[in-house]
């Protein structure tokens, strides 16, 4: 099903549109995630996550990188990794941190550990016994405290931890929460059962949960665990459209997209798309959902940057497929194949990763001012440390052809995207607007006062550099996130 339709945007925002009202990590280059958005009471409120690249090197196994990207101490403790809540005023233009983790017990008795090292998701919603619409938060704790709590605040200045579901004491963190027939739906994501876990992104609890009075709980489960698939690990993204929820799901074969129409928990699903959309694997997680003009853009990649090493699974681009009401859908970006609903090529006429292998996903998505927003994942600035021996011939002939600096220039840094119809894309920055340490955009948001941009940066406060075939490690000024405000168009 292919709609024709008019656009009404604007003329949209270019690079130039965007300020930045947030360097480097807030002034901290170990606020390396802006983890999660939201517009509440007339500010803006951003989560981070610190220090991700210095905990990933604790990994098991260890990601083969050399010299490892950023210094880091020799014990993990020595990072201060409570997870920050800052808010933005647009009147004043200032940033303020009305929130920082607390300090906890280690279950082991081994000292205090952070209680959450990230806010992965904040939604603002009006339960039951909500007085008015409050901020809903997502929380990821360390598996040394226990499971991630959900965080309730009703002026964005206090927050306390309401009752969470009912999953498991392994649960460490989960990711949306999504509002649907006036409740609450969230997903755990990861949990801390097995030392190694083949990703931080899957859980060992595929459920979504919901309440219509959060600040009570009330949990009760909307579906059946994996809807009934043991191979669907993790539910990762929920959003309303055409009066159904839609729930996008991991799964090593091949992401899969579900829907229902609600009623009482739990509900009746019917699956939309299976099998990654006829791409297998190289679509292992619907990474992003939006809707715009009728239908939903629903993105797919595969976890961990594009390439699932623990699963070897890629390395591969992204793709973006829209999804009509009627359960059709339309290859708009990605690699043409025959399918089970026939021949699918690119709609925009762009291969996976919007022509760039090293975006890995689309990893948010946005509509703002009668423009969709899309935001990529990408890792090129993680070439001078990998193996390069190990992956696909056509990234070591980019190598050959490029070489790495000419690589780093052209590619080094997220992409943003636009389209005013949903076929036809435009570039807003190819390069993390001029940040080549900048690898993914991890939050939109479109409010009255502009379109935010929240970035992720890890590479840093000190990177490795290779000078005169050594390396050695420098100060990186545009370590840590970045939030950006788009205005005009």
């Amino acid at each position: 099903m292919v709609l024709d339709s008019v656009s009404t945007a604007g003329p949209g925002l270019q690079a130039a549109d965007f300020t930045l009202t947030a360097p480097s990590g807030f002034g901290d280059g170990w606020n390396q995630y802006a983890h999660s958005m939201a517009w509440f009471r007339g500010r803006l409120y951003v989560g981070t996550a610190r220090g991700n690249l210095a905990a990933l090197r604790l990994n098991q196994p260890v990601p083969r990188l050399r010299p490892w990207p950023v210094e880091c101490p020799e014990r993990l403790d020595q990072i201060d990794r409570r997870a920050q809540i800052w808010a933005y005023s647009p009147d004043s233009g200032r940033w303020r941190c009305v929130y920082r983790a607390p300090l906890m017990p280690a279950r082991d008795g081994q000292g205090e550990v952070p209680h959450f090292l990230s806010y992965r998701g904040m939604s603002v919603f009006q339960g039951a016994s909500d007085a008015a619409p409050c901020l809903y938060v997502s929380t990821w704790s360390p598996m040394r405290v226990g499971p991630a709590e959900l965080l309730r605040s009703e002026d964005g200045e206090h927050f306390e931890i309401v009752p969470r579901p009912g999953w498991s004491e392994a649960v460490r963190s989960f990711r949306s929460l999504c509002a649907f027939e006036g409740r609450v739906h969230t997903s755990p994501i990861s949990s801390g059962t097995v030392p190694g876990q083949v990703s931080d992104s899957l859980g060992s609890d595929p459920t979504i949960y919901v309440s219509a009075d959060p600040r009570r709980g009330g949990w009760r489960p909307a579906n059946e665990p994996g809807f009934g698939n043991p191979r669907n690990l993790t539910v990762f993204e929920l959003e309303p459209f055409a009066g159904q929820l839609y729930a996008g799901l991991v799964n090593p074969d091949g992401g899969e997209l579900w829907r229902t129409r609600g009623g009482t928990p739990p509900y009746r699903w019917e699956p939309v798309i299976r099998g990654g959309a006829g791409r297998g694997a190289l679509n292992e997680a619907v990474g992003a959902l939006c809707e715009f003009q009728g239908a939903l853009y629903v993105g797919f990649g595969i976890l961990n940057g594009g390439y699932h090493r623990a699963l070897k699974i890629g390395p591969a681009a992204a793709e973006l497929i829209r999804v009509w009401p009627d359960g059709s859908w339309d290859l708009v970006m990605g690699d043409p194949r025959v399918t089970e609903q026939g021949l699918k090529v690119p709609l925009s006429g762009l291969a996976a990763g919007f022509d760039n292998l090293f975006n890995g996903y689309v990893w948010r998505m946005v509509v703002h001012q009668g423009w969709l927003y899309a935001g990529t994942f990408n890792w090129t600035n993680l070439l001078p440390y990998l193996p390069l021996a190990a992956w696909p011939a056509d990234v070591r002939a980019l190598l050959a052809r490029w070489g790495e600096d000419a690589l780093l220039e052209r590619f080094g840094g997220f992409e943003l995207w636009r389209s005013a119809d949903g076929v036809h894309w435009e570039p807003v920055t190819r390069n993390g607007f001029d940040n080549p340490y900048a690898w993914g955009i991890r939050t939109l948001s479109s409010t009255a006062q502009g379109l935010f941009v929240g970035t992720v940066s890890p590479l840093g406060p000190r990177v490795a550099v290779e000078r005169s075939g050594a390396w050695t490690y420098v100060d990186n000024p545009r370590a840590g996130c970045e939030v950006w405000r788009g205005q005009g168009g």
